[in-house]
């Protein structure tokens, strides 16, 4: 078999490997992207941008030890830097005029509530406490993943987490009565 052809079918193989992940690993990074962004069309342009990143570099991502903490590394790092990019712009082109603030307490459902209240934390905060209390990650994975101490995301996610409950106010958490 010529060199040529050799090279065309190992890539033919890594195409199909990436392929079958995509379609396996999808729902997953959706489902973390969207908790990320906080709406559905955000959530499938962070996913498909992730998505192209590994197979982009689909030889060395294919052989990491574990590919869903790589995947979710490439997604949240993609997010952090899109947001980082999108505040910037933001700022350079924003009047100084107070944004007036919706009352979250109006909100009857506390998962939209909960979403608003993310969307106001900064992206690499809200990045920590997704991975950390909803993707329940460790410390040490949240850290490696972030490129940052261990803490920096206590204290990040201490933080947050004051400031998120503060912002609930009289919100009243459903129980189920059990």
């Amino acid at each position: 078999m010529p060199a040529g052809a050799e090279a065309e079918e190992a890539a033919d193989g890594g195409r199909a490997a990436f392929e079958a992940y995509a379609r396996d690993g999808q729902r997953r990074l959706y489902r973390t992207a969207y908790l990320l962004c906080g709406n559905v069309e955000g959530a499938k342009d962070l996913t498909q941008t992730t998505l192209a990143k590994l197979f982009q570099h689909w030889r060395r991502a294919s052989r990491a030890d574990n590919l869903d903490a790589y995947a979710k590394t490439v997604l949240v790092r993609t997010y952090v830097a899109e947001r980082r990019r999108f505040v910037r712009d933001l700022l350079a082109h924003r009047s100084n005029a107070p944004r007036p603030q919706d009352d979250p307490a109006v909100q009857a459902d506390l998962r939209v509530t909960l979403l608003a209240l993310l969307d106001e934390l900064p992206p690499r905060a809200r990045a920590m406490v997704v991975l950390r209390y909803w993707d329940d990650l460790s410390v040490e994975s949240v850290a490696s993943l972030l490129r940052c101490s261990e803490s920096t995301v206590k204290s990040q996610c201490s933080r947050s987490l004051v400031r998120l409950r503060a912002r609930m106010g009289d919100v009243q958490l459903y129980s189920t009565g059990s």
